[in-house]
């Protein structure tokens, strides 16, 4: 996914929503409660590499401006 791209963000923002909301559907029936957790570990161990990845992006673009 480009780092820029809105369109990418949205969608993938709208993908951890439901995620998210599933797993607390499954937590108040009291079902599948380690399929809930695995499932919000996903989305949060994601989110994570994707807010390194975009500040290792932006790090790497202030560098390349700095130097012309």
């Amino acid at each position: 996914m480009e780092m820029r791209d809105p369109r990418g963000w949205v969608f993938y923002y709208l993908i951890c929503f439901v995620a998210l909301l599933w797993v607390g559907f499954l937590t108040a029936q009291g079902v599948m409660i380690f399929v809930s957790l695995f499932l919000t570990l996903i989305v949060l161990g994601f989110s994570a590499i994707l807010c390194v990845m975009l500040v290792l992006e932006l790090k790497k673009t202030k560098e390349t401006q700095n130097t012309r």
